[in-house]
């Protein structure tokens, strides 16, 4: 193998640089157990290049890229040529599992997943064309071997594996990585079938196209967890997996699979100009995988309404008393909530629509008509269909500027009946002494927070320059008290700020320390309880009210 990684990288560059002409080309070689080679070929007298993937983002995905020779510079937003006009610039890119978005390079132990769009240049020094090296290639629906090109350019996603893929005509190419066992890969091949076989049926006009099916196992501090996402490749990551799930991680997987193959049903591109673009996207596929899962039997009726009451509580804990416009796009963004609040607008939207047609022939339409080019009101399609005259009620309000989300919320629970209002559970008094502790450690480090949850208490992160919590802190007692599971947590909380303008924390290694507090978080206490019933009645109704 490592003679063939020799004569292959010369084959490769010799050919890339023929070939490109006046373009510029970049080839992507896999290297083994941990990396691959990214060369750039670009025309001599180009000295440098926009990525098209840049600012903080390209920062991030190019922070570990090693330059294989002094040929030049891969940065934030450009590659730039060195002092020596070299035919080839090449780096290596190690494998990581903890950037966001459509990583660069993911382990997966026999190979790596790449997707281009970490590696795309702008078309400033002519054409770019992208290549693939390795012994096996998945990509667009195909498994190939040795080399390969990108024939959708920057959107490619590819595994590139030391052992060719077998594929049998007709099937789509799937990978699992054998550190699963057989009753993971059974679950996921499961729920991935039941989801496309509902879709199908309920989105008849949906542009649907199989992707290539990758589970991997992957590690990271902490216990077991979920990541993926959903081009062309589905990649679902599966990190600290048992070998034999219990009913948490079985349902976590559950949810991974059916919302990154409900994404496949989606027209991701087509709707980035939206002003809610990432909800409806990600907001999107939360609901059509908590519907897939209703209508398959995944999700009884209790856990339905499980589900939907921990997505309200998220979103409201997190929006608090602003208005969905209120928030900056980070801020949604780095707390997920256009996926719980996402889930909680579709679903109570949808069950409150207006006029004629099913819940599924509102979201068919308004993608059917996203595919033949038009731009339709996202909020009309979903409150009004075909309906009219027909005037939005909810979802203008719920995603406006105008009044706390709060608020609205209140008033369309009020007037449907969806959900009745009820005192906080243990778990929403937990989440509130997180949010608490947040706010603590935001009010004393300049906006900044660190925190971790675990089932013994915080882990609060040093931050540097902030006095009260430069050092990390592993908070397992407030105020005497522990820090989840005890009703009266909040409670201390609360009364230990206003009275003595500090709180006490007590440390996992039996240390104490008072944290200043100069204003008590404002607790929440109205929440609401989906009444279950009711949302599926509305939402398999053929028409909605009148």
């Amino acid at each position: 193998m490592k003679r063939w990684h020799i004569v292959l990288s010369t084959v490769v560059w010799t050919l890339s640089s023929g070939a490109s002409g006046q373009g510029v080309d970049v080839h992507l070689r896999l290297l083994k157990p941990d990396a691959i080679e990214v060369g750039y070929t670009l025309p001599p007298q180009c000295e440098a290049v926009p990525f098209i993937k840049n600012g903080p983002d390209g920062r991030q995905t190019r922070a570990n890229w090693q330059a294989l020779d002094d040929c030049g510079a891969a940065g934030a937003d450009q590659l730039t040529r060195g002092k020596d006009v070299c035919p080839v610039l090449r780096f290596r890119v190690p494998t990581a599992t903890d950037l966001p978005g459509y990583p660069a390079a993911f382990p997966l132990g026999q190979g790596a997943y790449v997707h281009l769009s970490n590696y795309a240049l702008a078309d400033s020094c002519g054409k770019v064309t992208y290549h693939f090296s390795a012994p096996g290639i998945s990509m667009n629906g195909r498994s190939l071997q040795n080399e390969a090109v990108a024939n959708a350019g920057e959107d490619t996603a590819a595994l590139l594996l030391q052992t060719p893929q077998a594929q049998r005509d007709g099937e789509a190419v799937a990978w699992f990585d054998p550190r699963l066992s057989a009753a993971t890969v059974a679950q996921i091949k499961l729920v991935a079938n039941g989801t496309v076989n509902y879709l199908r049926g309920a989105l008849p006009d949906a542009r649907y196209k199989p992707p290539i099916m990758a589970a991997v196992y992957a590690t990271r501090p902490g216990g077991p967890g979920i990541g993926g996402d959903a081009s062309d490749v589905l990649r679902m990551s599966l990190f600290n997996w048992p070998r034999d799930p219990g009913p948490a991680e079985q349902a976590s997987l559950r949810v991974l699979v059916a919302h990154e193959f409900s994404h496949r049903f989606q027209l991701r591109d087509a709707v980035d100009e939206y002003a809610d673009a990432r909800l409806i996207h990600e907001g999107g596929a939360e609901f059509l995988r908590w519907m897939t899962s209703v209508r398959q039997g995944w999700l009884t009726p209790a856990e339905a309404a499980a589900d939907l009451d921990q997505a309200w509580s998220n979103c409201s804990l997190y929006v608090e008393r602003q208005s969905w416009r209120g928030m900056s796009p980070r801020f949604i963004r780095g707390n997920r909530l256009e996926y719980s609040c996402g889930l909680v607008v579709y679903t109570y939207v949808l069950a409150a629509r207006q006029g004629a047609g099913t819940v599924m022939s509102r979201i068919n339409a308004f993608y059917k008509a996203l595919g033949d080019g038009g731009k339709p009101d996202f909020g009309r399609s979903i409150e009004c269909g075909a309906t009219s005259p027909c005037e939005q009620r909810w979802l203008r309000v719920l995603l406006g500027a105008d009044g706390s989300m709060a608020q609205h919320w209140s008033e369309l629970f009020d007037a449907t009946g969806l959900a009745r209002a009820q005192p906080p559970t243990q778990a929403q008094r937990d989440a509130m002494v997180l949010r608490a502790m947040v706010k603590l450690m935001m009010d004393n480090c300049g906006g900044r927070s660190g925190t971790t949850e675990t089932p013994e208490g915080i882990i609060l992160d040093g931050i540097e320059g902030c006095k009260a919590f430069a050092k990390e802190a592993y908070v397992t007692r407030i105020e005497g008290l522990p820090v989840f599971g005890d009703a009266a947590t909040g409670d201390a909380i609360a009364a230990a700020c206003t009275r003595r303008q500090r709180i006490e924390l007590g440390l996992r290694d039996g240390g104490k320390f008072d944290a200043p507090c100069l204003q008590p978080y404002q607790r929440q206490t109205r929440f609401y309880h989906a009444d279950i019933d009711k949302v599926l009645a509305a939402l398999t109704a053929a028409s909605g009210a009148d």
